[in-house]
C-alpha cells in the first residue's frame, strides 16, 4: 500500500479527494493532509508519504515552492498537481521539477483513477516488483472465489465494497491478498486482464475497435485509448496497423 498526502488550502476540497477516490481499490492509503502549506511541509518530511496531491494555487507558498521545499528533504517523493489552471506554463514548470502527472479540478473519477493506475505502476516499477496476472492458489478459497470472478467478469463495473460484501471478505483483507498474491491491486489487476483482451482482439480480428473497447468494459472510447497507450506504448489503431 503506497501512502498520500494532500495539501490544498480549501478543506473542502482535501475532504473531498479523501472520500471520493477509492484509494484502496488502487493501492494507496491517505496517511496525512492539510490546508497550510508550512506545516505540510513538516508532516510531508516526518511521513515520508509516496506521493504528494498538491494545490498548485495556495497562499504564501504556491505548489512549485511547496514540492521544492519537500524534494530537499525528501526527493523519492512522487507529485501529482491539483489545479483548476490548465495553463502552458503552469505544467511546463511542473513537470520539469520532475513532477508526475496533474489532475483538474473539479476532480474527474475517470481521469483520477487513470492517473492513479499510472503512479501505481511506477511505484512497483521503483520497487522493482512486476504485476502479474495468473491465477494463483491462495490459502483463502473466498479469495480464490473471487478472483475466479473477477477474471470471468473482467468486463463489468464492480466496486472493491461490492465484492468484498458478495463474497463476505474485508476490504482491506482482499487487497492485502492481490498484493501478496499479484504484486497489484484489484485496479490494475482488472486493467491488466482488460488489456490482455483488447491487445488480443485488436491483433486477431477485424472487429471496430470501439466495439472492442466495450466489450472490454469501456464505454468510454478516449478513456480506453489512454489506457491502451500506458500499457502498449502505441494507440489502438497504431498497435492495429503494427501487427
Amino acid at each position: 500500500m503506497y501512502g498520500v498526502y494532500i495539501i490544498d488550502d480549501e478543506n473542502l476540497a482535501v475532504q473531498n479527494l479523501i472520500n471520493s477516490i477509492p484509494w484502496l481499490e488502487h493501492g494507496f492509503a491517505v496517511v496525512g493532509s492539510g490546508t497550510n502549506a508550512q506545516i505540510a511541509i513538516a508532516e510531508i518530511t516526518a511521513k515520508k508519504p509516496d506521493v504528494v496531491f498538491c494545490d498548485f494555487k495556495m497562499p504564501l507558498c504556491d505548489g512549485i515552492k511547496l514540492i521544492e521545499r519537500v524534494k530537499e528533504n525528501h526527493a523519492d517523493a512522487e507529485f501529482i498537481m491539483l489545479t483548476a489552471y490548465e495553463e502552458f506554463e503552469i505544467c511546463r514548470k511542473f513537470f520539469r521539477m520532475g513532477g508526475f502527472d496533474y489532475i483538474l479540478k473539479p476532480l474527474n473519477q475517470d481521469d483520477a483513477a487513470l492517473v492513479l493506475e499510472s503512479l501505481n505502476r511506477k511505484l512497483t516499477s521503483k520497487q522493482n516488483k512486476t504485476p502479474v496476472v495468473r491465477f494463483t492458489p491462495s490459502q483463502s478459497s473466498g479469495f480464490d472465489d473471487l478472483v475466479n470472478y473477477v477474471t470471468a467478469n473482467f468486463n463489468k463495473k464492480y466496486t472493491l465494497d461490492e465484492l468484498s460484501k458478495r463474497y463476505n471478505m474485508n476490504p482491506t483483507y482482499i487487497c492485502d491478498l492481490f498484493s501478496k498474491q499479484y504484486d497489484s491491486t484489484l485496479t490494475i489487476f482488472v486493467t491488466n486482464l482488460r488489456m490482455k483482451e483488447a491487445g488480443r482482439l485488436i491483433a486477431g480480428s477485424n472487429t471496430p475497435l470501439k466495439e472492442i473497447a466495450a466489450f472490454c468494459g469501456y464505454q468510454d472510447y478516449h478513456r480506453f485509448c489512454k489506457v491502451f497507450r500506458a500499457n502498449f506504448g502505441k494507440s489502438p489503431s497504431q498497435y492495429r496497423e503494427d501487427i
